[in-house]
């Protein structure tokens, strides 16, 4: 037991320095479901410095995505029909992006909106 005693109490320290520090990004858990009529939301809101987390609920009967046109990039998650899909990220940077479905033939879209 000794053993372990040591590595545990190291990683309690760690961690209380990271929440001490305010480098534990807060969690902002969003949901968006999309049919054979669209995105149920034309908008999403985080803010900045927050750890996103998109579930994509794909509820219409054919294959869907989720792209978002982030400012370091695009980030895309697929669900078939009746999956579930996260996608996760960092909101680092303030401002309005792009959301939409790339598979050919599809026209969903909307937008995430960062703030400061």
């Amino acid at each position: 037991m000794g053993k372990h005693l040591f590595p545990t109490c190291v990683l309690i320290l760690y961690l209380l320095g990271l929440v001490a520090c305010g480098t534990v990004p807060r969690e902002r858990q969003l949901e968006l479901t999309v049919t054979a009529a669209g995105y149920d939301r034309p908008r999403l809101e985080a803010q900045v410095g927050e750890q996103v987390f998109i579930r994509f609920r794909n509820a219409d009967a054919i294959a869907h995505n989720l792209t978002i046109a982030l400012p370091s990039g695009q980030r895309t998650v697929s669900a078939d029909a009746g999956v579930d899909a996260i996608l996760a990220f960092p909101a680092r940077q303030a401002g309005t992006f792009r959301m939409f479905c790339t598979v050919p033939g599809h026209t969903e879209q909307g937008e995430l909106v960062i703030l400061p």
